[in-house]
């Protein structure tokens, strides 16, 4: 998920208004909380530590953006759910990412590592609170691609179509 990089790259915009929560636990907490510290930003980035999966859904309810310039990425459960609660994506292109993001419609991809883009895709965002309003809305809308029901029956066609073709 790169971590340490989200604390670079909201160091580089915290000219602008903004709070951000990072969820979650693990081995890379002790060098986020010196970033965050190097950085000035410990009354704006609040680390959760492990929580249950009903506070990460109240938090996505409280947000606007989820950032995940992620180094290595399957298909995100949290990309995912991030869309399902309407939030603009701001995301690397890594692995299954790039399967979240319209770009232009519900946020933005970008290079593995291109912190500094991340921070302009940031700053234009939150600059312009209707184009924020529209990817948030566009990410509900696209998310239904990801609903499970649509896709059991996506599965069923499929093998109704490749049996009747026998």
């Amino acid at each position: 998920k790169n971590p340490v990089g989200v604390v670079r790259i909201l160091a580089a915009i915290k000219d602008l208004e903004w709070r951000a929560v990072m969820v979650g636990d693990g081995p890379l907490r002790p060098a986020i909380e010196e970033a965050i510290q190097a950085a000035g930003l410990s009354e704006r980035i609040q680390l959760t530590g492990w929580i249950q999966p009903q506070e990460v859904i109240n938090h996505y309810r409280q947000s606007d953006i989820m950032l995940l310039p992620s180094l290595s990425e399957g298909l995100p459960v949290v990309g995912v759910q991030g869309m399902a609660m309407g939030l603009s994506l701001v995301l690397s292109k890594a692995g299954g990412n790039v399967d979240l993001v319209q770009p232009g419609e519900n946020g933005v991809l970008l290079d593995i590592g291109a912190e500094d883009e991340f921070a302009t895709a940031l700053r234009d965002l939150l600059s312009d609170p209707q184009k924020l309003l529209a990817q948030r809305l566009n990410s509900r809308r696209l998310a239904a691609r990801f609903d499970l029901d649509k896709i059991v029956e996506d599965y069923e066609n499929l093998f109704k179509r490749a049996a009747s073709s026998r």
